[in-house]
């Protein structure tokens, strides 16, 4: 009786023991998964911040760029005056939004999130609007050539509908410089709040 007491407590000893070494096992696990998983978020936070500041620079860089050369003249334009600029468009600007459309969808602030995709969008119609305004551009000053060397008016009326269509076109191109401009700050606004200028996110020291 003595002996089966003992081998009864042995076992239970040893099934506690078991229970406990398992216990601890999973808590190592469920712990080193939910390091990982915090690690894996704090890693993903600071991307997105770096994210951010990228933008941050891009557009600030760009728009600083712009309003010193064909913006100016935008800016200016007065009623019934074409933009007389012929501004040369040869390469894709937006290199840090393009390579990052992923991680932009990842931004959790809905509100900043379509303000960055609103901004890109309506700078790239304006980029659109500037060629556009080239092309007439071009048809009118050799639609002028022509009219100066051919002296006949046929040819000086379709120079002059040309100015026309420049001057109708040259409103069009203010507005749009005008919405894109109220982007712009709204949206540098925004990312100045997130703490891209200080290097921290909300809700960092």
């Amino acid at each position: 009786m003595a002996d089966f007491n003992w081998n009864g407590d042995a076992l239970l000893s040893s099934a506690v023991g078991a229970l406990i070494g398992s216990a601890l096992t999973l808590a190592g696990v469920y712990y080193s998964h939910w390091l990982q998983k915090r690690q894996n978020a704090q890693k993903d936070a600071e991307h997105l911040l770096g994210l951010l500041q990228g933008i941050h620079d891009e557009i600030e860089t760009l728009w600083e760029s712009y309003t010193s050369s064909v913006g100016a003249h935008s800016e200016a334009l007065q009623d019934s005056i074409p933009l007389m600029v012929f501004w040369p468009i040869t390469q894709d600007y937006f290199t840090i939004y393009n390579t990052n459309a992923f991680f932009i969808g990842k931004i959790r602030d809905h509100d900043l999130r379509k303000c960055i995709v609103a901004t890109y969008s309506k700078a790239r119609g304006l980029i659109d609007t500037y060629r556009l305004n080239n092309e007439l551009l071009q048809k009118f000053e050799y639609a002028t050539l022509l009219a100066q060397e051919s002296q006949t008016t046929v040819h000086e009326a379709n120079a002059q509908a040309r100015y026309q269509v420049l001057v109708e076109y040259a409103s069009q191109v203010k507005v749009r410089h005008i919405e894109l401009k109220a982007m712009v700050a709204e949206l540098l606004r925004r990312l100045r709040k997130e703490g891209v200028l200080s290097g921290n996110g909300p809700g960092k020291p």
